[in-house]
Order: structure tokens, then sequence, then C-alpha cells
């Protein structure tokens, strides 16, 4: 494994089980996550890009399985199987939070509502043993809640949720989880709630957070947009398989997969004028009890032909670093 990889996650496959029914959420997917850049994994709702997240985090729901790969943390002394870990042990709790931190979709559920912004802080402070006492964990949660830009901390630790804004609520899932000094950051789309002006203060502190404490974030998202502001590298998610990966300059600039390049060609882009052509991408995504046998995106590619419908196309290399699962790669320039 490369020495710049710190989380690697190879081949992975996740069913979920309901009503006799099995529906195979993730189909061998793969990615590195590297030390010190952003990885985004993009693609549309119902993709499993938060199930690929809380498979990390030991959070899938007891009606999944892990039914094959693996998960490698390699930031410890040792490098560790997390697939093989007990979710509910001593070692899975203290990788998760001192090694490796999420923050959520929806802060305003993700915190306790009947507890003070301060109070949650400090447990996971006193949890991770990182506070003496009750007094010095609050004592640091004042000083991170002041690291993430809230005004008047002395004040706010001793608020509940309800008082703060959106944003704040997120700046203090976002202190949180940085309580201990993660080496991993894993964001599920952490501004989907918030207005513009407050996504962008968001992401502007995950990339000092990167920039200052040489984090490495796995950013989950939809928007191509935010993936083209904030990404090192990118996953394109669809229907629980990574269809292209790469850098993010030469995924964005030159897209392979007819995918990669619809998503991008369904937003507008800035300073482009009113008159742009967007493209929505024609179809749904299908059922997931009800699969396509052969490419995944086939129904819904121009591209497609006899052999996309019977065959699943295997990852191929069309560039450094630059993977792309599909028999019929778009070989001419990309949209930007």
């Amino acid at each position: 494994m490369n020495d710049d990889v710190i989380v690697s996650v190879q081949d992975l496959h996740v069913n979920f089980y309901t009503n006799q029914r099995c529906n195979k959420a993730l189909r061998g997917v793969s990615f590195d996550l590297k030390k010190g850049r952003i990885l985004c994994v993009v693609g549309e709702s119902g993709c499993s890009k938060s199930v690929t997240a809380n498979a990390i985090m030991g959070l899938l729901p007891d009606l999944s399985r892990i039914e094959s790969g693996s998960i490698t943390y390699t930031g410890a002394e040792e490098p560790v199987q997390i697939e093989k870990l007990d979710r509910k042990g001593k070692d899975f709790r203290k990788l998760r939070g001192e090694e490796i931190a999420m923050i959520f979709q929806d802060p305003m559920t993700a915190l306790n509502p009947v507890f003070t912004v301060g109070y949650q802080i400090s447990e996971m402070l006193l949890q991770h043993k990182k506070a003496k006492n009750r007094k010095d964990a609050m004592e640091q949660s004042v000083e991170l809640l002041r690291s993430m830009g809230i005004s008047l901390p002395e004040q706010r630790v001793n608020e509940y949720p309800h008082q703060f804004s959106g944003g704040m609520r997120q700046r203090a899932m976002i202190a949180m989880a940085m309580a201990c000094k993660p080496k991993v950051l894993i964001a599920d789309e952490p501004t989907t709630a918030l207005d513009v002006t407050i996504q962008a203060q968001i992401f502007e502190l995950m990339l000092e957070l990167k920039n200052t404490r040489d984090m490495s974030i796995l950013l989950i998202t939809h928007d191509m947009g935010v993936v083209a502001e904030l990404a090192d590298d990118v996953a394109v998610m669809y229907m629980g398989n990574i269809v292209e990966s790469g850098p993010a300059d030469q995924v964005l600039t030159n897209p392979q997969h007819p995918y990669t390049r619809a998503l991008i060609a369904s937003i507008p882009v800035l300073g482009r004028g009113h008159n742009q052509d967007l493209q929505p991408i024609r179809g749904s995504t299908p059922d997931p009890f009800d699969r396509p046998k052969g490419c995944q995106f086939c129904p819904r590619c121009d591209y497609a032909t006899e052999q996309c419908q019977t065959q699943m196309p295997e990852e191929a290399t069309v560039g450094p670093r630059h993977m792309c699962r599909c028999f019929h790669p778009i070989q001419e320039g990309g949209v930007f």
C-alpha cells in the first residue's frame, strides 16, 4: 500500500436485508484517501455514498452486512482492518473519534437537544480521556468553539442546540469532531440544510483544517460545484459502484464516463450568463431490487451498446491515476 494512503477501501460489498429481499448497496467499491488531501465522493441521491461513509465508521444498521472487501486505516502505529473490528468493542470506540471523526448532514438531529453544546463536546473529551475533569473539558470546549469561528464561546458553550443557527450548529459539530484531533474527517453532505453564504464559510473552515492540521477529508456530496472548489481527488459513484476516479483536475476537465460528463453538464457555471445549455440527466436511477444486468448506467446512457446491456465493464486506466469503468469512454475534451 502507498505510504501516502491513510484509508484504503478495497472491493467493498455491503448488502441490506429487508422483507426477505437483498439490496446490494455497495458492489465492489474501491478508493484510497491520501494524507492531507480532500477526496470527494460524488453522485446522485441513492447511489450509496452515505453507506460507504457509515461502513468506514461502523454505523451500518443491523439489517446490513459487509459481505466482503476490506477497509484499512494506516494512521495508527499498526494498520487496522476496520471491517474486522467489533462495532461495539472498545477498539472501535477508540478508533472512532480519536483517529477518524464524522460530521453529519443535519446537525439538529445529530446534536442532543436536551444537553448544552458545551456538555456534548466535553463528553467527547472525557470519553476519550483528553481532559482531566469536567472543568478542564468545558475550558477545552470553549477553545474549540472559538477555533471554529463561533463568537462569544464562553456564553455559547452553555446554550442548547436550538439556540444556535444552522451554521453555528454545524460548526459545533465540527468542533466536537475535532475534539480529539483525529487524522481523518468524514463529512457527509455537511451543508445540505444551510444557505449558500454559510456553506461557503463551512467549506472555508474545512480547507483551513486540512491546511493547518494536515488533515485527510472524505467529503460526500452531490454538488459538482463543491467538487470543483474543494477536491484534490474525486470518486464518482453510481448505484453502488465507483464509475470514475482520479485527480480532480483530470476528472473535471476531461471526464471519461458518460455519467460524470452528464453530472458536469447539468450544473450552471458561474460567469457563463443565463443562456447556458444545461442538460439534465434523462431517466431516473433504477430500482435497487431490479437492477440492469450489465452496466448500471446503461438505461440512461446515450453511448450504450448491446455489450453494455449484458456485461458489467471492468475498471480501466484512462490517464495518470485516472480510472474509468466504461466500455466506451468519451475521448473528446471535457465540459470546463
